[in-house]
């Protein structure tokens, strides 16, 4: 089975903050395959055919998608597969965990306890569920008080422990997933500590305790790339995180190696079909901190 690279998302989220929400139009999925200790409510709408990647579970959507992620290491994202729409509508609520778990042992709490528990696992919800709770999730990106857009955030998570048409995503991982979960991890810290340098296969085979041959084919088997591939992937994704922080152009392509700025420009387009300042613009305008 292949195992995605796993990346470590960086959300705008502080401690002082509740939740974050973002709420986006857009024509492709682009953000990789990653965890983030945030718990996650992630709404997808007109992406049918889209793929759904949540730790093992690897699922086509339909026309709505509804998942709540409640673990910090579970692996997930969405991906363009056999959609072709160019028009997808998506909410994605993010909060931590601190931020309501002292509730979860008292009484009134009891199924949102329960939900959080399924969650760990990930969980999607059927249309009925969508349908009831959709005016809230909506609610909740208009809601210009701080305080009314908490309380319809526990009172989504109630009305989402209330659902019958809740199912469990990812199973239990094997041995042989864990430890190539783990390979890929000291891949990734490799890569993204020596990002701004030339990196040679040899380096990172050594790294990991193989041989070049052997270290090919483990990614290949584990990503489907070359190395050349693998590091140009790494790259730009790298880029694509720091430009949604807001990090300028510059900086951006010095800090994931890029050797000059055109280049930098010209892979992205060619990559994500717009150019850095395009996407940086485009993330920061739908993005609001609660």
């Amino acid at each position: 089975m292949m195992v995605p690279e796993v990346y470590k998302e960086c959300t705008p989220l502080s401690e002082s903050d509740c939740f974050v929400v973002f709420e986006r139009r857009k024509s492709y999925f682009s953000f990789p395959v990653h965890v983030h200790p945030e718990c996650e409510i992630n709404f997808v709408s007109n992406a049918k055919g889209a793929h759904r990647v949540i730790g093992d579970s690897f699922e086509s959507i339909g026309d709505n998608d509804l998942v709540f992620i409640a673990n910090p290491n579970l692996r997930h994202a969405w991906k363009d597969g056999e959609n072709s729409s160019k028009d997808i509508y998506e909410i994605t609520i993010q909060f931590l965990p601190s931020m309501i778990e002292q509730y979860l042992s008292k009484n009134q709490f009891q199924s949102i306890n329960q939900l959080f528990k399924k969650a760990y696992h990930g969980v999607c919800f059927n249309q009925e569920t969508i349908d009831r709770v959709y005016p809230l999730l909506k609610g909740i990106t208009t809601e210009n008080n701080g305080f009314y857009s908490v309380m319809k955030l526990l009172a989504l998570l109630h009305e989402l422990s209330q659902s019958e048409g809740l199912r469990e995503l990812s199973s239990l991982e094997t041995p042989e997933d864990n430890r190539n979960i783990q390979l890929l991890k000291i891949l990734h810290d490799y890569t993204s500590k020596h990002l701004t340098e030339t990196i040679k296969l040899a380096d990172v085979a050594a790294e990991l305790n193989m041989s070049r041959s052997t270290f090919v084919r483990f990614l290949h088997a584990q990503l489907q790339m070359n190395f050349s591939e693998y590091m140009l992937d790494r790259r730009i994704k790298t880029a694509v995180v720091k430009l949604k922080a807001g990090y300028n152009n510059n900086f951006v392509a010095d800090q994931c190696g890029f050797n000059s700025l055109s280049y930098f420009y010209r892979v992205f387009k060619n990559t994500m079909g717009m150019n850095p300042t395009e996407f940086k613009n485009k993330c920061l305008k739908h993005q609001c901190v609660i």
